[in-house]
């Protein structure tokens, strides 16, 4: 178990680290209705090679039963103690805590990594993604393309 516990929309949640049997879960979760238009389907296999990769650490967002509900992926950037927050999952039977989550995997990265950058990238088309991330402190910095789909750029200063 990772930092502290956050009431969410309607019940305790924490994050801790995912382990390397969790990841067909999330291959799995990946592949869910709500998820497929705004999660790239990399596979088992990427997740596998990311997963042992030193820099990249898989989240695992718990409830109170210690019921997995979704994960992170994020990507630590030492060379300007910056974090890429790749992912957010979270299982559609559980949707609404996920800003609760967001929360807790900022307090994470500040006390893990003494970061004082998160910055993420979301598809234009992803409404919900579009409100939330400036709704909990993220400033919009930029815009990229990927595979002819526009992707707005966020980024929240760390105190």
């Amino acid at each position: 178990m990772i930092g502290e516990h956050l009431y969410g929309f309607r019940e305790m949640i924490r994050l801790r680290a995912a382990t390397a049997n969790e990841l067909e879960i999330f291959d799995q979760m990946d592949r869910q209705p709500h998820a497929r238009r705004f999660v790239l389907q990399t596979g088992i296999d990427q997740h596998r090679k990311n997963f042992r990769d030193p820099l990249i650490t898989y989240l695992v967002v718990e409830d109170d039963s210690e019921t997995l509900c979704g994960y992170f992926i994020l990507v630590f950037e030492p060379e300007n103690d910056s974090v890429e927050f790749r992912r957010i999952l979270i299982d559609q039977s559980k949707r609404g805590i996920g800003q609760t989550a967001i929360s807790l995997m900022e307090s994470y990265c500040r006390k893990t990594w003494s970061a004082s950058r998160i910055w993420l990238d979301v598809f234009e088309d992803n409404e919900v993604g579009c409100h939330i991330y400036p709704k909990l402190g993220y400033t919009f910095f930029g815009e990229t393309d990927f595979e002819g789909r526009a992707l707005k750029l966020y980024e929240k200063q760390l105190s």
